[in-house]
């Protein structure tokens, strides 16, 4: 009861700044973003223009991920509070009560699906949904018992993007769309396990499954080589599907991923290399969001 109480106190001293850096927290702003973008790709490279309907869709997609978020928060926040990375986040630090991130759950997927009901279309409001539930009900929780829980979350990144094509089209998405989805695949698996070298050792303190249990940092990076050179090779083929319908495109993607090989292979026998897990992951990122940015450059222009 004393801790209740120290807790209730603590709460009622928070500014209302703290409040909403609270909120944004819960949102898990970075991610929400990133996911509402890569919806707005999707869009823009079905339809191949930006008009008006595109802003409800953004903002039901942002609120939707923005729910899933705050349940993961809700979710965790006992493993959050083992890790040096997250014990400051709203629930763990105990500025926030879990009724209170229930409450903004509620708002958060209340208002998303219904905006996405109104100004999309069923399809639509129902890969969000699932994408709420696939995060919260299948990845999260097999964070806890498998390594392979990155492969379960790659699929929370990709569906976004089918979410804008469905949006745009009201019909399933056609075959080359796919094959962005594909690229997509291979590109996160990298992503998630530069993550992984970077909190491993957190997230075996915390009880979590981690790939640094089984292997060692130097291993794990040349398995993301791998991965990372296998999402180029796959964007090269992009104009062979039609998705590019420029030549300048098709040469900043080549020039890309020349890039990214000259890096891969400037890692693999530089002798600084070892433990360099930072590097990769900016430069992986990079590569998602040049891709990604000029297929949509692309579909505009």
């Amino acid at each position: 009861m004393k801790v209740n109480l120290n807790s209730q106190n603590n709460n009622s001293n928070i500014t209302f700044l703290q409040r909403v850096k609270d909120v944004v927290s819960l949102s898990k702003l970075i991610i929400s973003a990133s996911v509402t973008f890569t919806t707005l790709s999707g869009y823009v490279i079905t339809k191949n223009t930006i008009d008006s309907s595109i802003v409800p869709l953004l903002i039901g997609v942002f609120l939707l991920a923005a729910g899933a978020s705050a349940i993961n928060h809700i979710i965790e926040h006992k493993t959050d509070a083992l890790m040096s990375r997250t014990k400051n986040r709203p629930i763990p630090s105990g500025r926030m009560s879990i009724l209170q991130a229930e409450i903004w759950t509620l708002i958060f997927l209340l208002f998303g699906t219904i905006i996405l009901l109104i100004y999309t279309n069923s399809s639509c409001v129902l890969l969000g949904l699932i994408n709420v539930l696939w995060y919260n009900l299948v990845y999260t929780p097999l964070k806890k018992i498998s390594i392979w829980a990155l492969f379960a979350g790659t699929i929370t990144g990709i569906i976004p993007f089918f979410m804008g094509t469905v949006a745009a089209t009201n019909q399933a998405p056609d075959a080359p769309l796919y094959f962005i989805g594909l690229y997509m695949f291979l590109w996160q698996i990298p992503h998630f396990l530069l993550l992984i070298c970077k909190y491993g050792l957190e997230y075996e303190q915390a009880g979590l499954a981690s790939v640094t249990q089984k292997t060692t940092v130097d291993k794990i990076l040349l398995i993301s080589y791998t991965w990372m050179i296998a999402s180029c090779i796959v964007s090269l083929f992009l104009p062979l599907f039609g998705i590019t319908h420029h030549l300048t495109s098709g040469i900043i993607i080549l020039v890309i991923s020349t890039l990214v090989f000259m890096f891969i292979i400037y890692q693999l026998v530089s002798k600084n290399r070892k433990q360099d897990y930072r590097t990769p992951f900016i430069v992986t990122n990079l590569m998602q969001s040049g891709f990604m940015f000029t297929l949509v450059l692309d579909s505009l222009f």
